[in-house]
């Protein structure tokens, strides 16, 4: 399998397409492209990390950099640390949500905002030009030890929350199994641990879907806590359990976050096309504008600078809040989410019945590409309702909406439904399904 190489950063399977020289390349290159400088670097705990830390470290030394080398960190604290720090840049070594033989290299643009997608080609036309230069060290890097801290301040001081839960977190061992558990108990709540160590090896699944956090649901109910939170290997997707014990959709994660946020502050709020219709049911609740982007961080980060969106975010669990982090982050998505729950003076379970019923269903399908290209006009056909073209093809009705997209951060198709009916939904999923089989 090729590397993969998008908006999204670089990804490959570490020992099959991605090497430290490759990744050195990479680097140097990335430190051409923002004119050198200061460049702030993480990683999340995967076995590969520290290899490919040390292989981005030459590489920008290569070109002259000088490296702020913050540790194992939540991506959202490198790019709140880019910003912080004033620096020209920073690369976030992780694959996020992909399983732990892969890895990747985000690539953050002065200011601490994800190369968008002209940025991203650009990058890519330097790329094919760039030569690296082995041995020409300039610069050490400097190891700082105190990002985390620096995040959590600014997130405590910016949303002034003191709470009193008692909270379940699993962090899969990832670079959130500190920053998360400190933020929380800061903020006033008791914290449980579960796979809060820094780990080469996931005790589960990576994405912090419902059925990958199984043994969160059990903590929150055996412990008799009032909440629980999951995140992915580098903690900008969360995903949430109530009092019960039930995982209740990381779809919900920015519903709540926005309905906070909309209370306090109306203004555009800004998702993309596989996010829950709850979105739009949030933002008419308050008489603002939502506006849907193509899937991808950098796509909805553009939307919302240009409409000065109050929030925005993704579907997959990730909650962007501008006053505090231009980018997904996990740790705000928790604070806001005990900020609702306080504000109402109500369990989870109660505020989450308040929400119209949609039934969603996530399905990766194995299939190539070029067949999902072929097939699109039969999908089409088939489906009846308002077509949208921007990113692969959404068909939406009154009750319902079915996005098929190639993924760009995994050789695979992606089909997200969702409907007010369980069964019309399943149906809906299974004849999609049947037309790219």
């Amino acid at each position: 399998m090729p590397l993969m190489f998008s908006v999204s950063g670089l990804r490959g399977i570490v020992g099959t397409d991605l090497f430290p020289d490759v990744v050195q390349h990479y680097a140097a290159a990335f430190s051409d492209f923002v004119a050198g400088g200061r460049i702030v670097i993480g990683r999340d705990a995967r076995k590969s990390g520290l290899l490919f830390r040390d292989a981005v470290i030459r590489g920008l030394n290569s070109a002259g950099c000088e490296v702020i080398d913050c540790g194992i960190v939540p991506t959202p604290t490198v790019l709140f640390m880019v910003r912080k720090s004033r620096a020209h840049g920073g690369i976030a070594i992780t694959a996020s949500h992909n399983p732990q033989q892969w890895n990747a290299l985000k690539f953050v643009a002065r200011g601490g905002l994800f190369l968008d997608r002209k940025q991203q080609r650009a990058f890519a036309a330097r790329l094919r030009k760039a030569k690296t230069q082995p041995g020409r060290i300039v610069r050490q890097h400097v190891r700082y030890a105190k990002a985390v801290d620096d995040h959590i301040d600014r997130i405590v001081k910016t949303l002034r929350l003191k709470v009193r839960y008692k909270v379940g977190v699993d962090a899969v061992n990832g670079a959130g199994s500190i920053a998360l558990p400190r933020l929380l108990e800061k903020m006033g709540c008791t914290v449980i641990r579960l796979n809060c160590r820094f780990s080469s090896t996931f005790p589960r699944e990576p994405e912090p879907t419902p059925e990958h956090i199984k043994d969160l649901c059990r903590l929150v109910r055996k412990k008799k806590l009032d909440i629980g939170f999951a995140c992915d290997p580098d903690c900008d997707r969360l995903s949430i359990v109530d009092e019960r014990g039930n995982a209740i959709g990381e779809e919900r994660s920015l519903v709540l976050a926005t309905d906070y946020i909309l209370k306090n502050k109306k203004g555009n709020v800004v998702t993309n096309l596989s996010t829950t219709a709850l979105m739009e049911h949030i933002t008419h609740k308050y008489e603002c504008k939502l506006y849907r982007t193509e899937v991808g961080e950098a796509n909805v980060v553009s939307q919302m600078k240009k409409v000065d969106a109050v929030i925005g975010g993704e579907g997959n669990g990730g909650v962007i809040y501008p006053k505090m982090n231009f980018t997904r982050d996990a740790l705000v998505g928790a604070a806001l989410t005990l900020g609702i729950m306080q504000r109402r003076s109500a369990k989870l379970s109660a505020i989450v019945t308040t929400y119209p019923q949609w039934y969603m269903i996530k399905k990766k399908v194995k299939v190539p590409r070029e067949r999902f290209e072929r097939r699109k006009n039969r999908i089409i056909r088939s489906l009846p309702g308002r077509v949208n073209l921007q990113d692969g093809v959404r068909v939406s009705s009154r009750d319902w909406w079915v996005h098929i997209r190639p993924s760009q951060t995994e050789p695979l198709i992606r089909i997200i439904g969702e409907a007010k009916s369980k069964k019309q939904l399943v149906a809906l999923v299974r004849k999609v399904s049947k037309l790219l089989s």
